[in-house]
């Protein structure tokens, strides 16, 4: 299967899943980067435009999916939403017809918000969504105890099966 695998990575965590990911299916990795800073207010800009399911701006930005057979979209879930970044994402790459699986990154087990609005995003967009995952990531709390980065390359690679069975004809 022609694999794209793309993915926004704040602090890490989804683009060490979306590396065992590629590892384990031989998918095409692509990082999406937001164009905004996150010093100086950064990051409270980008949580309320998740929040209010904005965009941003990318970084020499490539939506080009059409030579894929599939395409795996992954994001960190913030305030129960995707990333800025993958909404601009979603929102510029012509997806019609395209075979789409989400994977929401989250330091929860369940977010069905962000899937959700993720998968009514696609839809409107003409994609079809064969599929969810769900990982847990890094906990933005300085206090909490990051999970080692093999540890969450193994979570990618488990994911793979079910990747690969939602893509089955």
């Amino acid at each position: 299967m022609n694999l794209l695998i793309i993915y926004y990575s704040r602090e890490g965590s989804t683009a060490q899943i979306a590396r065992g990911l590629a590892q384990a299916t031989g998918g095409t990795l692509r990082e999406l980067v937001d164009s905004r800073t996150m010093a100086n207010g950064g990051m409270f800009r980008a949580l309320l435009a998740a929040l209010l399911g904005l965009g941003t701006t990318l970084v020499d930005p490539d939506y080009t999916v059409e030579p894929y057979e599939a395409v795996v979209i992954m994001t960190p879930v913030w305030l129960g939403n995707p990333a800025p970044a993958v909404t601009a994402f979603i929102s510029n790459a012509h997806l019609k017809g395209k075979k789409t699986f989400i994977v929401a990154v989250g330091g929860t087990a369940g977010n069905p918000g962000a899937i959700s609005r993720m998968e009514k995003r696609l839809r409107a967009r003409g994609a079809s969504v064969v599929g969810h995952g769900e990982a847990l990531g890094y906990i933005p709390d300085p206090r909490a105890v990051r999970p080692p980065d093999e540890e969450l390359v193994a979570e990618g690679v488990l994911l793979a099966e079910t990747v690969r069975q939602a893509f089955e004809p």
